[in-house]
């Protein structure tokens, strides 16, 4: 499943750095996000890629949800090929979780999201308070469509264990804004080959309301097969 909303907003943050090696690559910094198991390694496009050459000075995960940049060095056979690592992340990655309705919602803002290899994936914007150790808690919870023709509603859940700015305009000296990204997996909520109306929610500031503090509930809608 693959489809995004909204405009993509940042390259990975600077994973992609060009490669100045002058060696036979059929492709350059190509940048995948990719689940990993025992060590093998398929894209969110369903091409395996064998890690042939590690250029980065750590152990790349065997298993788990990352992101890949690696230059696409040879063709094995059809969707499958050799490649050099030049830099990886490993996003935040969990399963959705059921909807309780009793979860924090502390703001947070989906910058850019979209469906693929059985996960939603995003890009997400939060406050962090300045050298504290707190470790925010981020979920996806979803409610499963009753009927046919039914929404699937999905609600992305912030916990910032009490470390929210009172005023996130003036707050700049104590508060950072940061960017990290999420994939949180879906696959198998649904049967193979449904198509249902998703909802996605989240809540962040009111930009228009005269307490800089108080937030809203922002949302998009989208068509998604499984």
């Amino acid at each position: 499943m693959m489809k995004r909303f909204l405009t993509f907003a940042a390259i990975l943050l600077a994973l992609a750095a060009v490669s100045c090696k002058k060696d036979q690559v059929l492709y350059y910094n190509d940048v995948s996000f990719i689940t990993a198991t025992d060590g093998v390694y398929i894209s969110d496009a369903g091409v395996e890629y064998v890690i042939v050459e590690n250029a980065t000075d750590r152990e790349i995960p065997r298993d788990g949800r990352l992101i890949l940049a690696c230059d696409i060095l040879k063709k094995v056979r059809t969707g499958v090929f050799d490649v050099r690592v030049n830099a990886f992340s490993q996003p935040l990655a969990k399963d959705a979780v059921e909807a309780s309705g009793s979860a924090q919602d502390d703001p947070v803002s989906i910058e850019d999201g979209w469906f693929s290899g059985g996960y939603f994936n995003s890009l997400l914007g939060l406050f962090v308070k300045d050298e504290s150790s707190v470790k925010h808690v981020l979920n996806l919870e979803y409610t499963l469509p009753t009927g046919a023709n039914d929404t699937l509603y999905l609600r992305l859940r912030h916990d910032a264990l009490g470390e929210i700015p009172v005023n996130p305009k003036d707050d700049t000296d104590e508060y950072s804004y940061v960017r990290t990204y999420a994939c949180f997996r879906l696959d198998g909520l649904l049967p193979s080959g449904s198509e249902v109306p998703v909802k996605i929610l989240w809540n962040w500031y009111d930009a228009e309301a005269e307490d800089p503090a108080a937030c809203k509930e922002y949302s998009h809608k989208l068509k998604l097969r499984f």
